[in-house]
């Protein structure tokens, strides 16, 4: 949005997507509801995007697409983005987004001009074997232990949740975590990041009773550029880039139950779960409406067997 310059806000919640079809012969919309708020927001505010099927403006290579929108929400809107960033060339946009690190590592990037990646996953307690991640973050420093619990580590090694069902007694989850301390993320690396490199986040599915389901976005303030491992972003001027050759990129996204304490854990362990959604890519000249019209009430599922996330064996 460019309201006060290029801002970008990210969603915390969100709800599902309502399609209404040939509002004027041929034209297309379809409205959602996002719940947004900057890094630290307590009392987020709730937008009613629009989108129009003349409105699209890029494809992107994972299956995501850039459309011009319409937004409903309060005047004071500034307050409840998450952060700055530019549009380039090629109708992308690069967010300014923080690596957050200790000062060795932070002098070590600056000298050899790469961010590294790691292995581990979002949980940070096991490692990846066909996956890297290189993390970044919204936050402008990591200053309290509600700042580690948003990027997903403790300084006693857990974080607890707590399902959400219509049973009378809910249950709480303790999540192993990375043990961190916030004295251990002390240097802050500014990185423009354009956004088809990013790895989309995972998702908590809430349905309660009598109401429509809605879904959580899984650590908001968490962005990760997946790629093979061992490889590292080249970092100049700020900004971060990679090969596109050395992207990793999966066609699914975990989407945890959130009535359940295994659908909590889903998102944040990544590989043992059978909890996802399928991204679909659609073909050029497709768009979410040519393929809803095409294939409505139609199993999209069954037959599909995507590469998953491995981990790897103990030596």
């Amino acid at each position: 949005m460019k309201l006060g310059g290029w801002r970008f806000y990210q969603p915390s919640f969100f709800g599902p997507p309502v399609l209404a079809f040939n509002i004027r012969p041929g034209l297309h919309v379809s409205s959602f509801n996002v719940d947004v708020g900057g890094p630290r927001e307590t009392v987020p505010t709730r937008l009613i995007i629009e989108i129009q099927s003349d409105g699209l403006v890029r494809r992107f290579d994972d299956g995501a697409q850039l459309y011009r929108c319409v937004i409903q929400g309060p005047s004071r809107l500034l307050r409840y983005s998450s952060g700055r960033c530019s549009r380039r060339a090629d109708d992308d946009f690069e967010l300014i987004l923080s690596h957050i690190t200790n000062p060795a590592a932070f002098a070590g990037i600056r000298g050899s001009f790469e961010l590294r990646s790691s292995g581990w996953n979002l949980q940070g307690t096991r490692e990846l074997a066909n996956v890297a991640y290189a993390y970044l973050t919204s936050l402008p420093s990591v200053a309290s232990e509600e700042d580690l619990r948003r990027i997903a580590m403790s300084s006693d090694a857990v974080i607890r949740f707590q399902t959400t069902s219509s049973r009378p007694r809910e249950e709480t989850l303790e999540l192993a975590v990375y043990r961190e301390s916030t004295t251990g993320r002390t240097a802050r690396l500014p990185v423009s990041v354009a956004t088809d490199l990013l790895a989309p986040p995972h998702l908590l599915i809430h349905r309660p009773l009598g109401d429509q389901a809605y879904y959580e976005v899984v650590g908001p303030e968490i962005y990760r550029v997946g790629v093979q491992p061992g490889v590292t972003l080249a970092y100049a001027n700020a900004t971060a880039t990679v090969d596109p050759g050395s992207l990793k990129r999966f066609d699914y996204v975990v989407v945890g139950d959130a009535s359940t304490l295994n659908g909590l854990a889903a998102p944040y362990d990544e590989e043992e779960t059978r909890e996802v959604v399928h991204i679909e890519r659609l073909d050029v000249g497709l768009d979410l409406f040519d393929f809803w019209q095409a294939n409505q009430n139609s199993d999209q599922v069954s037959n599909r067997s995507p590469e998953q996330r491995m981990f790897s064996v103990p030596a």
